[in-house]
């Protein structure tokens, strides 16, 4: 996808809740997708990640709830679904770069897509750039 990015959770959770570092800087990221400036493609196992830190970083299931409807309904947004090849490909990936697993699904669509990897964890940035 031309101009697009794959934004890690860390940046829609830090996005979500004011008292995250980064928070400033993630807003501006992503507002640029809510608005439709950037398209975004990343793995469902991102609204996973997404959902299940909201739940318990607040406690209220309400609020994930609402989070996953919000995130499954961006225009500019598209979650990918990993079938036997992206997990194949993934597989290498962290083989490859020793990433964690749900890691490894983010940089996989990166790189499938030929998108740009947005995240806060530097580890991630650091690892995933000899496969990208």
């Amino acid at each position: 996808m031309v101009n697009s990015v794959t934004i890690d959770s860390s940046v829609i959770i830090s996005s979500l809740l004011p008292s995250e570092k980064r928070y400033e800087e993630a807003c501006q990221i992503w507002d640029k997708v809510l608005s439709g400036e950037t398209p975004a493609v990343m793995p469902y196992s991102v609204l996973v990640e997404v959902v299940a830190s909201i739940r318990r970083r607040t406690g209220s299931e309400l609020l994930a709830v609402e989070i996953q409807k919000t995130l499954e309904n961006i225009a500019a947004l598209s979650f990918v679904m990993l079938d036997s090849r992206a997990a194949a490909k993934a597989c290498r990936i962290a083989t490859k770069t020793g990433l964690r697993g749900m890691d490894a699904l983010v940089v996989q669509i990166a790189k499938e897509y030929k998108t740009k990897l947005i995240t806060f964890d530097n580890e991630m940035l650091q690892k995933a750039t000899s496969v990208l």
